[in-house]
């Protein structure tokens, strides 16, 4: 990343009659930022033009005057929906810019397995391979969960100015009314009443990340730190391993002489920890497996050398290529509740991708059998 010239700025500035003080201060904190690493944003104007994006798009949604989102549902593996919120595109514009140029260069702790270069379930799987205990946890509305707090926090670590931060923060939060708020609520830096010259900017009304935004995986990282740093020194004072990958929480250990009242005892402690940064774990998802036991890790069984699919994962993948056989893709499509077929064929496709990663044998099973299907029905335009 290459530095500014500084002079022509502070020219600029002068020949418009703004104090030479307020220019060299933030000259002072853009210096502050590039010396961190992060490239200087001296103001949501400045970010609008390195990012050749409306102005007033951008104050716009600092101000909190509309909802910049498209949000919908999508049905979770594990039951239920998950909200999925996604921006428009001149805030997606901004946040990709954000993700690529500031949020990349964070400091991302070693046991976060998720959300970065080189990542997958797989290779994150294969670290807990081959132990006796297994303990997982849940959290409860992972990205709903992280505040614009934490995430005004995590701007102020790259260096920006306090009001430079406070923007930033409201380009990568959406807003939601909480009736509480937590313990690390009490102290918000950020304090909205100093900007009252500014439309909507001192509302008390607190975000938080949105599932959906460019921004919201690395920004969920870089707020976990903390987080991540306790919980790997809580695990290796117990003698186990851990990881974290988005929500799922996972400890393991080869130990002998673990058992599960140790395991209750990090349970607990673990539980503590996650109140304390205002998370909550989903409790029938926190399971405890014992020697002898099945174990699962972010779907994949981990009691072998290596990561291996689940049967069900296996039989339902059969099962599909069994019907589109017998029945022909247009019926089998609309008896599973497919869109289209060619949707149909998308997510096959994407299973026996994914399965390849992990026994490439039965990925290639399964895709001579796809093949194998009469996919005549699809005209050449879908």
């Amino acid at each position: 990343m290459n530095p500014w010239p500084p002079h022509p700025y502070v020219s600029e500035g002068l020949s418009r009659g703004l104090p030479e003080n307020h220019l060299r201060e933030a000259l002072r904190q853009a210096h502050n930022s590039q010396n961190r690493g992060y490239p200087a944003i001296l103001s949501l104007k400045h970010l609008a033009v390195m990012t050749d994006v409306s102005y007033g798009d951008l104050r716009e949604v600092v101000s909190r005057e509309t909802d910049p989102y498209r949000s919908f549902r999508i049905r979770k593996r594990s039951g239920g929906r998950r909200l999925i919120c996604v921006p428009r595109a001149s805030l997606a514009r901004v946040q990709k810019w954000l993700a690529l140029y500031v949020l990349n260069r964070g400091d991302v702790h070693v046991s976060s397995a998720a959300y970065a270069p080189g990542s997958s379930p797989v290779k994150c799987a294969a670290l807990h391979c081959g132990c006796r205990w297994l303990v997982k946890v849940d959290v409860r509305n992972f990205f709903e969960s992280i505040s614009e707090i934490q995430v005004y926090r995590t701007f102020r670590k790259f260096g920006y100015s306090t009001l430079v931060s406070f923007e930033l923060t409201r380009l990568c939060t959406r807003v939601y009314i909480r009736k509480t708020r937590r313990r690390s609520d009490r102290v918000w830096e950020a304090d909205p009443s100093r900007y009252d010259g500014i439309p909507a900017y001192g509302s008390w009304q607190i975000g938080h990340l949105p599932q959906g935004a460019p921004t919201s995986p690395m920004l969920s990282n870089l707020t976990m730190h903390a987080l991540d740093s306790d919980l790997t020194s809580l695990a290796a004072d117990a003698g186990l391993y851990y990881t974290r990958y988005a929500d799922d929480l996972t400890f393991s250990t080869s130990e002998m002489s673990f058992s599960r009242v140790a395991a209750r005892r990090l349970l607990s402690a673990v539980m503590e920890r996650l109140r304390a940064e205002g998370l909550r774990a989903n409790r029938q998802k926190t399971v405890i497996a014992p020697p002898g036991a099945r174990k699962i890790v972010l779907g994949l069984l981990v009691d072998g050398s290596r990561p291996r699919l689940r049967r069900e994962f296996k039989k339902s993948l059969g099962a599909h290529i069994h019907f589109l056989k017998r029945f022909g893709p247009a019926q089998h499509a609309e008896r599973r509740g497919f869109k289209s077929i060619w949707s149909m064929r998308r997510h096959l496709q994407g299973k026996i991708g994914y399965a390849r990663q992990v026994e490439p044998a039965f990925a290639d099973e399964a895709e001579r059998g796809l093949a194998g299907v009469d996919w005549s029905v699809l005209s050449d335009d879908g």
